[in-house]
């Protein structure tokens, strides 16, 4: 089951409606308990179980046979969500993931029971899961845990706002009334979103009226890394960043071709884009997904800033 896109959590008179979750970065799994073992699948029905041996043997104790749940594989070390760690963990070799098992081990944070005892709960309704699941968890310890979930919108508002330093993505929000639906986009997600200056250092489609921009933040060192990219633009900024734009008077700090790793984008592959000279600064709204000098989802173009030059922004190499 899947959560669609929303810009806010519901209104206060419709809270008492909804549970509210936190959005975790890591990957989506299910996790199966056979009789014999526990197997780990993702969302698009491809198996885990090798890459994280240290969670099917957890849940192999934790978890009776004849059940079914639905969470997020995390890792969590330096105070916040690892997600780099997590994709490191992706590796043919048993021996590295047994390894990096060790180093970096992963939990399977899980918000939703679907078959418990060899009964299919999807039926039912979400509070009634939900409360399966606390009790199914109730002992769970690590490669396991229960997600928080609250009915307190004001709980739920916070999540949003101040937990994003420790790699929360946003809130979750689930109808208490419906059942389990595979394939179905029922329940929702609000990303926190933060505004963000940035450097324009290229663009893709034409210079005189780009589709997107190719953005730079500067790191430690003062030099201007590539950060990511924005959503496709609206058709009055494509047309005022158009009149502005201009190609490099000399030398430019970034390659020709760009990796689309850049962009949050895998496997990498070269993307070609229009080298611009460096010097428009434009606001951006970015998602809490900043790791190694880059956002992994597309930005939200917002206005440019003509009162920025691309030396005003701070160089601590951070969001």
């Amino acid at each position: 089951m899947a959560a669609r896109p929303a810009s806010a959590l519901p209104p206060e008179e419709r809270a008492e409606l909804y549970s509210f979750e936190p959005k975790w970065d890591g990957f989506r799994c299910l996790a199966f308990r056979t009789p014999e073992r526990a197997l780990l699948q993702s969302r698009q029905l491809r198996p885990l179980t090798r890459y994280f041996p240290e969670v099917a043997a957890g849940l192999v104790e934790q978890l009776p046979p004849g059940t079914v749940v639905d969470g997020e594989l995390c890792i969590y070390r330096g105070g916040r969500l690892d997600f780099t760690a997590l994709q490191r963990r992706i590796h043919p070799s048993a021996a590295h993931a047994a390894r990096r098992g060790e180093l970096t081990p992963a939990t399977l944070v899980a918000f939703d029971v679907l078959v418990s005892g060899g009964v299919d709960l999807r039926g039912r309704p979400y509070w009634a899961r939900r409360e399966h699941l606390e009790l199914l968890l109730r002992d769970a310890r690590p490669p396991l845990a229960l997600t928080p979930a609250t009915r307190d919108l004001a709980a739920a508002q916070a999540w949003l706002a101040e937990h994003a330093a420790a790699g929360i993505e946003g809130v979750v929000v689930k109808d208490v009334r419906r059942g389990y639906r595979p394939s179905r986009t029922s329940w929702e997600k609000v990303r926190t979103r933060a505004t963000v200056d940035a450097v324009v250092g290229g663009v893709l489609g034409p210079l005189d009226e780009p589709h997107a921009l190719v953005l730079g933040r500067p790191d430690g060192g003062g030099r201007l890394r590539v950060a990511g990219r924005t959503r496709p633009l609206p058709q009055a900024a494509r047309v005022e960043l158009g009149a502005l734009l201009a190609p490099p008077r000399g030398g430019h700090p970034w390659p020709a071709r760009i990796s689309s790793s850049r962009f949050g984008q895998l496997p990498p592959e070269p993307v070609a884009y229009t080298q611009v000279e460096p010097l428009l600064v434009v606001e951006v709204d970015a998602d809490v997904c900043w790791e190694q000098g880059r956002w992994r989802h597309p930005t939200v173009y917002r206005r440019l800033r003509v009162d920025l030059v691309a030396g005003d922004l701070d160089t601590s190499g951070g969001m």
